[in-house]
């Protein structure tokens, strides 16, 4: 019984640990990845944290300033001193940018600290392009469209194929 209890302080002890607000990784996606001018722009902000807290108290709106675009992210951070628990979490958040005209942009995403600490820094910028919607690009027809066209063939040459046969009859000679 106490090797157990020793073990179980054991464990307890390695999973605390004091932490400080840069055990975080931060990701920003842009989808899709290459976007066009009829494409709906979506921003994918992603957090990693390693230990619990921090965590994200709130993503923010986006703001928009001319071809450029921000978040304000705030984010619960441990006191210097307190302890916590070595839990590996994410939070993730995705805003819709809508359709945009072809060019550059930026989009920003800022990490305001509270609790531990009150911070306030540019985390990650990304670059993205939009470009021109090709005026002569053929529509590529889909799957469904394809599968009815094969269907509706098919009928066809089955119908034809039929009408030029003998009926069948079903008298006894």
């Amino acid at each position: 019984m106490p090797f157990g209890l020793i073990l179980l302080a054991i464990m307890l002890n390695l999973s605390v640990q004091f932490s400080h607000a840069e055990r975080m990784n931060c990701w920003v996606w842009v989808f899709p990845e290459k976007p066009t001018e009829l494409d709906e722009v979506r921003v994918i902000v992603n957090f990693l944290f390693y230990t619990d807290p921090p965590h994200v108290v709130d993503f923010g709106e986006v703001h928009r300033y001319g071809d450029t675009f921000s978040v304000n992210v705030t984010i619960h951070v441990p006191r210097k001193d307190e302890a916590v628990l070595q839990v590996v979490h994410n939070q993730s958040n995705a805003y819709t940018l809508g359709m945009l005209e072809a060019g550059e942009y930026t989009f920003k995403v800022y990490v305001q600290t509270v609790h531990g600490s009150n911070e306030y820094w540019l985390e990650r910028e990304v670059k993205f392009t939009v470009s021109e919607a090709s005026a002569h690009t053929p529509e590529i027809p889909s799957d469904g469209y394809l599968l009815v066209l094969f269907a509706l063939t098919s009928a066809a040459f089955i119908l034809l194929k039929s009408s030029k046969k003998k009926p069948i009859s079903l008298r006894r000679k």
